[in-house]
């Protein structure tokens, strides 16, 4: 299972990122920064427990831009490192990303 963490978030960090530098460069990928902007990371949301989660940040004034992989798409992977602060929701299957 570690194993198969760690080859996903290689693919993530070389594919995924890698993308969102090259549309950010070309003015495809934006964001409208706010200083409240969070990522949770590491939540696949097998019991939904990433649904209260994200209730629980936006009730409290952060702006949820990226929540993955449970519920997240591409597109908010991609806006993950111009977030504010990455949020890890599960250290153990995320641990590899998030150094």
């Amino acid at each position: 299972q570690s194993l198969g963490h760690h080859i996903a978030n290689d693919a993530v960090r070389d594919w995924v990122f890698t993308k969102a530098d090259k549309d950010k460069k070309d003015g495809k990928l934006q964001l409208e920064s706010t200083p409240y902007d969070v990522a949770v990371i590491g939540d696949y949301n097998i019991g939904g427990d990433a649904w209260a989660s994200r209730i629980l940040l936006e009730e409290i004034g952060l702006r949820v831009v990226a929540q993955w992989s449970g519920d997240g798409t591409i597109n908010e992977m991609m806006m993950t490192p111009n977030v504010k602060m990455n949020l890890i929701h599960c250290y153990r299957s995320m641990n590899y990303i998030s150094r």
